[in-house]
């Protein structure tokens, strides 16, 4: 909601925001649906996976992840709605968004869940910081990063197919 309001109240900041992600992700929007799929991946890997660790700094981490990437999103997702409308903005992002976003969610979760153990352990309270890092990360490679992929999957392959269909309508 902030994003969008950001982005209501100075539309140039979303303009702007979207012409430097479309330079800093032009490398990748360039690649084959294959390579496309492979970078995304690794970026929300990469990105999810330092939400998850880095959480066990109190949750500091986690929070910046998770509001700077709804700010992002909410400027982006009314930027391109006024230009291309509210239903191509939504297809362009629930195809895979639906797997992706929970999944991110669910890092800065656990990683929400390391801070809040690590400042227990420094309370005074008695923790087990290595298998709450560990169960984390289990959880992470199990679920997580599996899911990602598909999300990966379908942003590359799928959603531009679903994103066509509802472009300059």
């Amino acid at each position: 909601m902030i994003g969008v309001l950001v982005s209501e109240l100075n539309p140039a900041s979303s303009g702007y925001l979207l012409e430097m992600m479309r330079e800093a992700f032009s490398r990748i929007t360039s690649l084959d649906p294959f390579g496309r799929m492979i970078e995304i991946f690794k970026n929300n890997v990469r990105n999810s996976l330092l939400a998850l660790v880095l959480g066990a700094g109190l949750g500091i981490i986690p929070f910046i992840v998770a509001a700077a990437n709804g700010l992002v999103l909410g400027m982006l997702t009314d930027f391109v709605s006024r230009q291309q409308g509210a239903l191509f903005v939504l297809a362009a992002i629930i195809p895979h968004g639906i797997i992706e976003v929970p999944m991110v969610l669910i890092s800065v979760g656990i990683g929400f869940r390391l801070g809040h153990v690590v400042y227990m352990l420094l309370s005074g309270a008695r923790t087990d910081i290595k298998q709450e890092m560990i169960q984390g990360v289990w959880f992470y490679v199990r679920w997580v990063v599996p899911l990602l992929f598909v999300a990966a999957f379908i942003e590359s392959y799928v959603t531009p197919l679903i994103a066509m269909r509802f472009a300059g309508l």
